[in-house]
């Protein structure tokens, strides 16, 4: 009973490969979704309507800037380990 179900490698490197990418995939809206909730806010308490659609451009900054980051670390790794 105290076997334990380790995977198999094939496995384990596309389970490693799909979270990578699904982390990616939800990083942009993730930061668009965090902008808009902080510009509402400050929209909300400064009365500056812009603040909303000022914070939607920052949060898809931000997130975009992650996912370059992201990829090009990857392709260094990449780069490096071949």
């Amino acid at each position: 009973m105290g076997a334990s179900t380790a995977m198999p490698p094939e496995n384990q490197k596309s389970l490693i490969w799909l979270s990578k990418y699904l982390s990616l995939a939800l990083t942009l809206p993730a930061s668009v979704l965090a902008g808009y909730i902080l510009g509402s806010v400050a929209d909300h308490w400064l009365h500056i309507p812009i603040l909303r659609a000022l914070g939607i451009l920052l949060g898809m900054a931000a997130g975009l800037t992650q996912i370059i980051r992201e990829i090009s670390r990857d392709e260094r790794r990449s780069k490096d380990g071949s």
